[in-house]
């Protein structure tokens, strides 16, 4: 069991590098308004920050679903029938 934690772990880690580039467009972003009280940015950007964050959970609840289910299957009581 193990050894699945583990995976969800590196998949994780792998898929971090899509949120690091969100977290860096959204910083420059801010940059480039700098004083500026509100910040402007181009409704295909922001399409785009959604779907890769709905790709990014959707596939970490997948992963993590999964290893749930099988939690749940090797978890089960075993009823001993008595004859």
């Amino acid at each position: 069991m193990e050894s699945k934690e583990v995976n969800v772990q590196k998949f994780v880690g792998r898929h971090l590098s899509q949120l690091k580039i969100l977290s860096r467009l959204l910083e420059h972003e801010l940059e480039t308004a700098k004083g500026a009280r509100e910040v402007t940015m181009d409704r295909h950007l922001i399409e785009n920050i959604l779907d890769t964050l709905e790709i990014f959970t959707d596939d970490v609840e997948t992963v993590s679903g999964g290893l749930r289910e099988r939690n749940r299957a090797e978890q089960k009581p075993v009823v001993a029938r008595l004859n």
